[in-house]
């Protein structure tokens, strides 16, 4: 069933389940393995583990958890109420270990420590001495324990309020436990293999459930305080994003939004300064500012023009043209002149004298001829001497120099390039010039930064111009940045609507207007401090909505059904058969009450107590309360019976003085159940005592007694056996025998005080133990004090007490009798004490009647 179930479940449950069936049980290592499958599950990446679901491989290799759990003792208490630490509690390995004690002498603080370590309905808190106030912290012991008989290592057990996962195998039983079985609902605790298999995984399922809602506290707390008190307006768009985020909200929206220019930023900065203070003025510094802008992009423009494409190229063109008209003019001077005597010829006074020579020649010597005359009969202007024939073409060559012009344009052209030498040499480049520059690198960095570049490109072109001047190069200027003057004016343009914006803010309206634009360049700003926190928050909702699915996949509904399905095909009936046996056993047909399955939760079967007459009646309402115990302790066994293992049992008085119609058969029940395993009892109630004493030894069933007293040390002080009131016949000989050698002792070391001391005490005891030996000896048990029935079994061996038998009872209780301190003896007596062998003869007295009367008893059939 549980195999084909499996699959319908989430792959973590399916490895629960393998683990439960392959170790027994989840421990804390596999809850956190169930935790991170769960979670892996649902989509949490970086989960390395993979979850190994049931299969038909593991329907037969389960493994308990261990075999059947007992107990060897108690030491080294520390915390618990007044019970000393130095002593150590022992228990029979096997069969029953009976702990008597008077009330308040430490049997309760021993049974809490076993109802907290092990499993109980009901356990009450430990607390340190209240009356010496010593001792802080949790309640510890050291529990010795065995696995089948085979002794392990002591739990060093500290009190954390949960049973110890080796020791919760011991169950314990006591009054409160039995209210809790008889007016509850309860949980079968121990079912054999396949219904603790739901109730292992519900327990899994609850543990995983743990986590996760821790891990979810945890998520909860890890959202970022800026989600609670937003420092982003709710109605930007950073602020409708930021303030609706989801697992699945798409962030590229709002890293868009995060990228901001630098008029972006600009703008911020004024609007977040102005709308602080008064727009008016704003505006009207606004105004200012545009104006000084204009006047910066005139300023600009005249010293970039001076630097532009065009006056650059027709820089270099004008120095083009006077260095190669110069070059020309040379050319023609070298020709005309090859033949000159004199210096400066072809130069400004030599061109003065030939013009004037000219005039001569046109308007004197030969008006009729063109200038030069150069005929045979031509004579020199100046000396008036005929010309040679080299004269002659010296006077053409000048004239020929003079008509051509070169010399002129050359000097025109030089003219020109000085001219545009001497404007270039003025137009300076200062940045300290510009006033406006460091202003304007605040208000619009990105047009400062064109500024700067423009006139640092003007500045380069205007060296490498004036350099070109000087040396005749032709140098490649670098390009312009842009048109500077365009961006200022646009700067001055939108400065002028920013004066008219803030005009507006002076009404509700605008500012309004000016104060939501705000809001969204300051949340945009701030998006990068923002941005991480939307990551994370994602992140974090991603989580939060994946251990929500998580949560939602431990619920223990399907479980329950299973365990439920599991309980009414093979529990049940089980159950409800056993417990008519225990009832029977317990409280024969007195008692009828069923006990029937009502429900089942977190995997597990409940169960309750019914009355057959009317199952809608308050059981602990119609029943005693011993029929109420012997109910609840039928419970109890029953579902005990359902144990793989026959582990200890431990009871803490389970009967009171109410219960002594049903005391007998509550003795007779725990003996029947300490054949097949360990029984603790606490009791201070020697009647049921006796009862399990009596019953034991019949059916040769081991028991050891043991006794617990109150001293200076505390509470819980160990001792062997039982309390001399509680002691059987031969366990009292043999204690008085211990006592007569002691006072022998005392008798050899002359303490006669001392001695006079033990023997009273001696024949006190032994007084007693005569009268004990004539109820349980000679009467052989037929009635026993305060015992609430009569063993007439036994009455027919009453009749070998002959008439000696009395008279040997009479004479050693009349020896007791006269040397007791329970009289007063006479002052004028003043008798000795008898000497030791007496004390011991006296005691082989009383053991040879009790083996006289046994003898003759077992020959009657």
């Amino acid at each position: 069933m549980i195999l084909e179930w499996s699959p319908t479940r989430p792959l973590w449950q399916q490895d629960a389940l393998k683990r439960i069936v392959t170790q027994g049980r989840v421990g804390p290592s596999d809850v956190d393995d169930l935790f991170q499958l769960c979670l892996k599950g649902q989509g949490k990446t970086g989960i390395i583990l993979e979850a190994v679901p049931l299969s038909e491989a593991d329907r037969l290799t389960r493994i308990t958890a261990g075999g059947a759990v007992s107990l060897r003792s108690i030491s080294n208490v520390k915390r618990a109420n007044r019970l000393a630490s130095d002593q150590t509690l022992p228990f029979a390995p096997t069969g029953l270990t009976i702990i008597y004690g008077d009330n308040g002498v430490g049997k309760s603080g021993y049974a809490r420590i076993l109802k907290r370590a092990c499993r109980a309905r009901f356990s009450t808190p430990i607390l340190p001495d209240a009356i010496e106030g010593r001792g802080v912290g949790a309640a510890s012991a050291t529990i010795a324990w065995a696995d089948e008989g085979v002794d392990c290592p002591p739990v060093q057990w500290t009190d954390d309020g949960t049973p110890h996962p080796v020791l919760c195998a011991v169950s314990v039983f006591d009054r409160e436990s039995a209210t809790v079985h008889v007016r509850d609902q309860n949980e079968v605790f121990f079912r054999p293999f396949g219904l603790d298999i739901p109730d292992e995984l519900a327990a899994a399922c609850l543990a995983v459930k743990e986590k996760l809602t821790l891990e979810r506290d945890r998520l909860n707390k890890a959202r970022d305080p800026v989600f609670q008190m937003p420092t982003f307006s709710q109605t930007s768009k950073v602020g409708r994003i930021m303030g609706s985020l989801r697992a699945d909200t798409d962030l590229a929206p709002l890293r868009a939004l995060a990228t901001m220019s630098g008029e972006e930023l600009e703008r911020l900065a004024r609007l977040s300064e102005d709308l602080a203070g008064d727009p008016v003025k704003a505006a009207a510094i606004e105004r200012a500012w545009a104006t000084s802008l204009d006047r910066f992009a005139t300023d600009i423009e005249v010293i970039l023009a001076e630097t532009s494409n065009d006056a650059m190229a027709a820089l270099l063109t004008a120095i083009t043209e006077a260095r190669d008209k110069r070059t020309a003019a040379q050319m023609a001077a070298d020709a005309a002149f090859s033949t000159a005597f004199l210096v400066g010829v072809g130069e400004g006074p030599w061109r003065a004298l030939w013009e004037a020579a000219r005039r001569y020649s046109t308007e004197a010597a030969y008006p009729e001829k063109a200038f030069p005359v150069v005929g045979d009969d031509a004579a020199c202007l100046l000396c008036q001497q005929p010309l040679n024939p080299e004269s002659q073409a010296r006077m053409i060559a000048f004239e020929a120099f003079i008509t051509t012009d070169t010399e002129r344009h050359a000097l025109e052209a030089e003219a020109a390039r000085d001219k545009a030498v001497d404007r270039l040499t003025a137009a300076t480049v200062r940045f300290a010039s510009f006033q406006h520059l460091g202003q304007l690198g605040i208000r619009a960095p990105e047009a400062a930064k064109l500024t700067r570049r423009s006139l640092a490109v003007a500045r380069v072109r205007r060296s490498l111009g004036l350099t070109a001047a000087r040396d005749g190069s032709a140098p490649t200027m670098p390009p312009m940045p842009g048109v500077v003057s365009v961006v200022l004016r646009d700067l001055a343009a939108r400065a002028r609507e920013y004066a008219d914006e803030l005009t507006l803010a002076a009404s509700a309206e605008g500012r309004a207007r000016l104060e939501t634009e705000c809001d969204e360049l300051r949340d945009r700003k701030a998006l990068n401090a923002l941005l991480p926190k939307a990551v994370a928050e994602i992140v974090r909702l991603n989580d939060l909505d994946r251990v929500d699915r998580c949560i939602t996949e431990t619920t223990t509904h399907a479980v329950t059904r299973l365990g439920s399905a599991i309980a009414d095909e093979v529990i049940t009936p089980r159950v409800r058969d056993r417990f008519q046996e225990e009832i029977q056993k317990l409280a024969a047909s007195r008692v009828r009450v069923d006990i029937v399955r009502n429900g089942g939760r977190f995997g597990s079967p409940q169960y309750q107590v019914r009355l057959f007459a009317n199952a809608k009646a308050k059981v602990h309402s119609i029943l005693s309360e011993g029929e109420q115990t012997c109910v609840a302790l039928a419970v109890f066994l029953t579902e005990l019976a359902m144990a793989d293992r026959p582990s200890t049992l431990v009871f803490d008085d389970p009967v009171s003085s109410l219960d002594h119609r049903w005391r007998q058969k509550v003795a007779e029940r725990l003996v029947e159940e300490a054949q097949t395993r360990q029984i603790i009892l606490f009791t201070h109630d020697l009647v049921f005592l006796n009862d399990l004493q009596t019953l034991a030894s019949r059916v040769a069933v081991p028991h050891k007694d043991v006794s617990l007293i109150q001293s200076a040390q505390g509470a819980g002080i160990v001792r062997e056996g039982l309390p001399w009131v509680g002691q059987r016949i031969l366990e009292r000989i043999d204690n008085l025998e211990k006592e007569a050698r002691a006072a022998r002792d005392l008798f050899d070391a002359q303490d006669d005080e001392g001695y006079a001391t033990a023997v009273a005490t001696f024949y006190n005891r032994l007084r007693s133990t005569w009268e004990r030996a004539l109820e349980d000896v000679a009467f052989c048990n037929v009635i026993h004090r305060h015992r609430d029935y009569i063993n007439a079994k036994e009455l027919k061996k009453v009749v070998v007490l002959q008439p000696a038998d009395i008279i040997a009872w009479e004479a050693g209780f009349k020896i007791c009798c006269d040397i007791t301190d329970a009289h007063d003896p006479s002052r004028g007596r003043n008798a000795a004490c008898p000497p030791p062998a007496d004390l011991l003869k006296h005691v082989q007295d009383l053991n040879t009647w009790i083996r006289l009367l046994k003898e003759r008893q077992k020959h009657i059939v």
